[in-house]
């Protein structure tokens, strides 16, 4: 297989590519990325079993063929060779030529029926979306999946569509995040791994125009952005029934302003060590939030103020919990809203729509 092209270009789909190569498998092929030269067209595939990406890339061949190229390896010299044309004469199962003006590497390579197939994806079925949309509503709602294996469904985001209304929903139990969206498909459900999300939200794009291809299948799920492909395997298992709880009176609440939350909890979780997870103390009253907390590291006492609508109440929570929630918010002033007794649940939503949800369990003060 030959071939050459410009640095920069191969480099960007080495490197994305390569975040779905496995970094230590018993099966060596999974560390490597699977390169495949037709004509002018090279695909670039990178794959850990859990996880896929694949991309193609216009280059000017040579010979065609195949090959498995340590990604690690190929995405350093790549990223460490001079500007301009970079070449590659690779010889299938034994090594891998790698030329950019005086520089010249050799490095073993793989053969290509070693890689495991990728799954295919009917990418006919499915719906598209704005990528920064959808980047949005993961980073709002991600943050509140599990990150302790203890039930499988947790450890990701659950997509549910119905009535043309997308949900994306996250909770580790103590907490959830719900982000709202219309799409025009069919009703449906899955959970996508967060691991999967984490490298999603790294390759959607920030501009309105492009849009992102969701394509659905029995046990896999992928994803269409721009000129890449990722693919993934999706979580079974029974999902928290979360709407039971995002519904209440809401005659309680505070109106806050999101900066000043933020800010007023990051100073308080400096006397939280984590292993010292104590709740922060919170007082509303009608004109203030009031924040306090000691620990063996010291003590805070902090208050800003707000509108509160409703009898005083004294409530406690993890402070990295809500900053969490604050964090998400991407507003400048939100309603808490306070569903009960100080053991009650609060919910965190816009002051002026209710496209996002964000629930939090108290915990007991002392």
């Amino acid at each position: 297989m030959k071939f050459s092209c410009k640095n920069d270009t191969i480099l960007d789909a080495f490197q994305t590519t390569s975040k779905a190569a496995s970094t230590k498998s018993t099966i060596p092929a999974l560390e490597g990325l699977l390169l495949e030269l037709t004509g002018n067209t090279l695909v670039i595939t990178g794959y850990n079993l859990e996880i896929g990406i694949r991309t193609e890339v216009e280059v000017t061949g040579e010979e065609d063929g195949s090959s498995v190229l340590n990604a690690r390896t190929i995405c350093d010299i790549t990223r460490k060779m001079p500007s301009g044309i970079i070449q590659f004469d690779i010889t299938e199962g034994k090594d891998a030529k790698i030329s950019c003006g005086a520089v010249e590497f050799s490095i073993a390579c793989t053969r290509a029926d070693e890689y495991p197939a990728i799954p295919n994806i009917n990418l006919g079925h499915g719906f598209n979306i704005s990528q920064p949309v959808l980047k949005s509503m993961i980073n709002q709602t991600k943050y509140a999946c599990a990150t302790v294996d203890t039930k499988p469904a947790f450890m990701g985001c659950k997509f549910e569509i119905k009535d043309k209304i997308l949900n994306v929903v996250a909770t580790d139990t103590v907490r959830v995040a719900l982000r709202q969206e219309s799409v025009d498909f069919e009703d449906i459900d899955f959970i996508v791994p967060s691991k999967t999300l984490d490298e999603l939200t790294r390759i959607l794009s920030d501009n309105k125009d492009d849009n992102v291809t969701v394509g659905i299948e029995k046990n896999q799920v992928s994803f269409e952005v721009g000129k890449y492909i990722m693919i993934s395997r999706l979580i079974n298992g029974d999902f928290l029934d979360y709407k039971k709880f995002i519904t209440c009176n809401e005659s309680v609440y505070a109106e806050v302003k999101c900066a000043e939350v933020i800010e007023m909890l990051d100073r308080a979780l400096l006397v939280i060590n984590e292993k010292n997870r104590l709740p922060i103390r919170c007082e509303f009253t009608s004109d203030s939030l009031a924040i306090s907390c000691s620990s063996t590291v010291g003590k805070i006492n902090d208050k800003i103020n707000i509108k509160y609508y409703g009898e005083p109440i004294t409530i406690g929570f993890n402070g990295k919990f809500l900053l969490d929630a604050f964090r998400a918010c991407d507003i400048e002033e939100a309603k808490v809203i306070l569903t009960g007794s100080s053991n009650s649940h609060i919910l965190i939503v816009p002051k002026d729509n209710r496209k996002f949800t964000f629930l939090l369990v108290p915990m007991r003060l002392r």
